[in-house]
């Protein structure tokens, strides 16, 4: 069964995003905001070809957008590695 793992860049992302959205929408958002990413980390990894391939950034790099935010991922034989899960309005090229 394929899984999923999270790199430190992404884990620091995560924990970013909880934090903000925490302090301004509450603890009950936060959780949820960070189960439906979860929940598209499991998606992904299930058809991980359903993210945009993103190799004129990176070789082997995939996108896929949720809410206001992006997942980075890569593909692996265990399945896929979250890179970095980045605000929309960020400069991806400059964080991945």
């Amino acid at each position: 069964m394929p899984q999923f793992k999270v790199s430190l860049a992404a884990n620091k992302d995560l924990f970013e995003i909880g934090q903000y959205t925490q302090n301004k929408f509450g603890i009950k958002q936060r959780n949820k905001y960070l189960y439906d990413l979860s929940e598209k980390f499991q998606f992904l990894t299930d058809k991980p070809e359903l993210g945009l391939q993103k190799d004129n950034i990176r070789k082997n790099y995939y996108s896929y957008p949720v809410q206001g935010h992006t997942i980075y991922y890569k593909k692996y034989n265990y399945g896929i590695r979250i890179i970095r899960v980045l605000h929309q309005s960020m400069d991806f090229q400059k964080h991945l």
